[in-house]
């Protein structure tokens, strides 16, 4: 027996440590979406340098378990194993995470008997090379919610912290964004809902939205994620909130810079002019916008029916507060109560933006019968018949924003029949709702009509004038304006819509000076952005990618080593063949905590498109960036693993490792800092807020400077600063304690600078 050991550690010796390659295969996949959700990070290395990636494969070699692969430094191979053994054969969304004491954290969702999704918590300890276990998984929510996409961290005492998102249809589980932690190893969790300050239930971007986590300093931790605050915005934000022991989660911040004043704030109202007999309710302005007076609601009384054409979408354009307002007027005005027989026709299937109209109808107490068109992806399959229409007062059709593919024309773009002998009955009514339903029909306005029309003679509609979105270069409207003589609610107030520029896909890790560093996606130009979060205070973003405007980018990763190197990647289209665009990975990098930065470079290489149209697909990076670890033949650097298409795979597509080399030069970043070299306002902290705020800003000479704050009629509220400051970096606190809820402005101004941004006050 020793003899044989003698010989095995003999041999072993002889086959020696090689260096892990750059680039290589770790396994065949027949899932193109094996490491799917780049907010769950799919690689992690202990400090001893064993290194496991987590994926989900496809049902038809795995059953739809949870696998994991570990590389083996001896024989330069990726060894393959079954991670899950659930009872319903279904699981997926893992993510994996090293702590500093040698074991790997992994989390996946996985099915319940009572269909519920658990989020599954398991840790692996390395014993050798060759020898590992993972305990028993364990169950880590206590919530009746269904786990999806999830990530992992720990915080500085190795307490495992696990984030996830919704799954399934929001109607059946709430969409909201949660976090699970356990200081006892995994026995015992408590779950928190970081979104309960703001509801999300339907509104997330995707039900597969990508969830962040990283931890700081002292027990703290932060999250962060893309949602839709509807108390706010209808846009897409990155959200932001901070974990205390004994304190818990923060109220959620709206990181991204929402009603930005970018070009998409002031879409969604298309413009018309009505004929003589019509009566136009609502205008376009302001002054000069290039529709100011084109009508944007009209009433008609054709002689036997009467019909109110709105030609916007509610969900986007005003707040949902006045929903029921302006409906009720609408139905009031036409004479139509609570005992009225109404129809609801839902022609919205692309979107699904009806509950702007029905949830109104609900709070008004009416009660509606409800025609569905067609199926959500947006291709109408039917229209009220006859019998739909027989005994009802009043019809409102809502065709959103589904600009293709409507019922209201029969489909098939052509007049609806039995919509029209519906309105050449004595005393019918009906209410057309949504922007671009003209556009399903005449194409790109303007388009003029004549008697004989329906649009002329139903609708009392003589030209259709534009399309905000298409039409007038992107300025769209800022406001409606009531026309004079009518007895309608006040809809100046456009709500903030698709307000500003989404930004999403955020991605978070922390240096070794607790200082917070954030990598996103920008939808203005598509490009990926980066900024930093200290005591309080966002930094101004600045542009990663070299990119031109009209190069797709997404699903940034970033990642910091402990000599306060940078690693950031995303995918980016680096060429299309027959249209069809071609994905690789891009990164960039920092040796100094993100004070310069190297050139942009290319991680994947691969020119292939399978007949899908799939190349290269959702990157993700490890979050502990290790030295070299000799012992192991690992170089040091930040790990990247993604899925590519292949056509020398038997299975369709190979899950590819990549390395990029150790960059961190520095190990106190303090040291590097110096007086500003530039003037920066930032975002206030909190924002929203109640009562007070913090507004920091740095110059860069001494100089005399004013901060002040005004509301949103430019009227100066309080003068915060007008002295003459020393160059560095300055935090002043605003208090708000007498002034209402609302929008409010701060500005910085110098003899050389002037700089304005917006807070709001939530009360």
């Amino acid at each position: 027996m020793k003899r044989t050991i003698l010989l095995l550690l003999f041999f072993v010796s002889t086959i020696g440590i090689t260096a892990q390659s750059l680039n290589s295969i770790i396994t065949e996949i027949d899932y193109n979406n094996a490491t799917r959700y780049t907010g769950g990070r799919k690689i992690a290395r202990t400090t001893d340098g064993y290194v496991v990636v987590i994926f989900e494969p496809s049902s038809s070699w795995a059953n739809q378990e949870t696998w994991y692969a570990i590389y083996n430094s001896i024989f330069s191979t990726w060894d393959v194993a079954q991670l899950s053994n659930s009872l319903q054969n279904d699981t997926g969304t893992p993510a994996v995470f090293a702590d500093e004491t040698g074991k790997i954290f992994g989390v996946w969702k996985e099915q319940a008997a009572d269909t519920k999704r658990n989020a599954m918590f398991s840790t692996c300890t390395f014993v050798d090379e060759f020898t590992h276990s993972w305990s028993t998984p364990v169950i880590a929510d206590n919530i009746d919610n269904n786990a999806g996409v999830l990530t992992v961290d720990a915080d500085d005492s190795n307490n495992p912290f696990i984030m996830f998102s919704i799954w399934n249809d929001p109607a059946v589980f709430d969409a909201n964004i949660y976090v699970s932690k356990t200081d006892d190893n995994g026995l015992n969790w408590t779950t928190d809902n970081l979104t309960s300050v703001f509801p999300t239930p339907g509104y997330v971007p995707f039900n597969y939205i990508d969830v962040n986590l990283t931890n700081g300093q002292n027990g703290k931790m932060y999250a962060t994620w893309e949602d839709k605050p509807t108390e706010i915005t209808n846009q897409y934000e990155i959200m932001f909130s901070e974990y205390s022991p004994g304190i818990g989660w923060s109220y959620p911040e709206i990181v991204s810079p929402i009603f930005d004043g970018g070009p998409q704030m002031q879409k969604y109202v298309d413009a018309v002019t009505p004929t003589s007999n019509a009566i136009s309710v609502y205008e376009m302005g302001p002054e000069g916008y290039t529709f100011e007076g084109k009508s944007s609601v009209v009433y008609n009384d054709n002689g036997t029916s009467q019909v109110f054409s709105v030609l916007f979408n509610p969900y986007y354009t005003v707040p949902s507060s006045n929903n029921k307002e302006w409906i009720g007027d609408f139905l009031t005005y036409m004479g139509i109560n609570s005992s009225s027989n109404v129809l609801f026709v839902d022609d919205d299937n692309r979107y699904n933006n009806e509950s702007s109209v029905t949830s109104a109808l609900d709070s008004l107490g009416f009660s509606y019968t409800s025609f569905d068109c067609g199926n959500n992806a947006g291709m109408a399959t039917s229209i009220p018949s006859s019998t739909d229409y027989d005994g009802k007062d009043v019809v409102i059709w809502f065709t959103g924003d589904d600009y293709t593919n409507l019922a209201f024309w029969n489909i098939a773009d052509e007049d609806n029949t039995e919509l029209i002998n519906y309105l050449n009955t004595t005393n019918k009514k009906l209410i057309i709702i949504g922007i671009d339903f003209l556009y399903d029909r005449y194409g790109t306005a303007p388009d003029s009509f004549v008697t004989g029309d329906f649009v002329y003679d139903k609708l009392g509609i003589e030209s259709y004038d534009g399309q905000s979105w298409r039409d007038d270069g992107n300025t769209g409207v800022t406001q409606l304006n009531l026309v004079a003589g009518n007895s309608m609610s006040d809809l100046s107030q456009i709500s903030w819509g698709q307000g500003g520029t989404r930004q999403g896909e955020p991605s978070i890790a922390t240096d070794p000076s607790n200082k917070l560093h954030m990598v996103f996606l920008d939808d203005n130009g598509k490009h990926i952005l980066y900024k930093t979060y200290k005591d309080g205070v966002w930094s101004e973003a600045i542009q990663l990618d070299n990119s031109a405007d009209t190069i797709s980018v997404m699903r940034p990763n970033i990642s910091i080593d402990p000599n306060f190197g940078i690693y950031v990647i995303w995918q980016e289209v680096t060429e299309k063949i027959g249209g069809v665009a071609v994905y690789n990975i891009k990164y960039v990098t920092s040796p100094d905590g993100g004070l310069t930065w190297n050139s942009v470079s290319q991680l994947s290489n691969t020119s292939y498109l399978d007949a899908s149209g799939n190349s290269t697909k959702n990157a993700t990076i490890g979050k502990k960036v290790r030295n070299a670890i000799p012992s192991v033949g690992f170089l040091g650097g930040a790990e990247v693993v993604w899925t590519e298409a292949n056509p020398n795979s038997s299975l369709g597509f190979y899950i590819m490792y990549s390395r990029i080399p150790y960059v961190g030069t520095i190990s106190d970043l303090e040291s590097v800092n110096q007086i500003p070299t530039e003037y920066q306002l930032s975002q206030n902290y909190p924002n929203p807020f109640n009562p007070t705020t913090e507004i920091n800003f740095s110059i860069p000479t001494n100089e005399n400077v004013k901060l002040v704050v005004h509301n949103a009629l430019g009227q100066e509220i309080v003068e915060l600063v007008n002295s003459k400051l020393s160059a560095g970096n300055y935090k002043f606190s605003f208090d708000a304690s007498l002034l209402p809820s609302g929008v409010y402005f701060y500005t910085l101004q110098s003899a050389n600078y002037i700089k304005t941004k917006k807070m709001i006050l939530i009360k």
